[in-house]
């Protein structure tokens, strides 16, 4: 049977240091880009799973090989995790979760499919992690 893994997108600090803790954790993960550039700099820290999309073209949505546990997906760009928060809900109806540091994009969010989104100043959220 194939494990099910965590998907994160959005590779800024937060999103860095989320990952140190699904490492940590030893939990499946698979990081998802819409940047080349960024996919050989994930390769390059010896991140294997990385699942490249071109998000403006939604016939290359192709989801990942592995069956996917849950989406945290770490806003950079508004526009961005829109379209990554789109992508993924057309993969799963696992729980989707957006960490932002903005209050006002919540229902846009909510609208195109995410479950929770978490406000956060710091990028902590390695209690959303569970083990279950």
């Amino acid at each position: 049977m194939i494990d099910e893994h965590i998907i994160v997108a959005g590779f800024n600090e937060f999103g860095k240091s989320f990952i140190k803790s699904v490492v940590f954790h030893q939990m499946k993960f698979i990081v998802l880009t819409n940047s080349k550039q960024e996919e050989k700099q994930l390769r390059k820290q010896g991140i294997i799973n990385v699942h490249y999309i071109h998000t403006n073209d939604r016939q290359s949505w192709h989801p990942p090989l592995y069956p996917i546990r849950k989406v945290f997906i770490f806003e950079s760009s508004f526009a961005l995790s829109c379209r990554y928060v789109h992508c993924c809900r057309t993969w799963t109806t696992k729980p989707i979760y957006v960490i932002t540091q903005q209050w006002n994009p919540r229902a846009v969010y909510k609208g195109l499919g995410a479950d929770h989104i978490v406000y956060s100043q710091t990028g902590e959220v390695g209690f959303l992690l569970s083990h279950k």
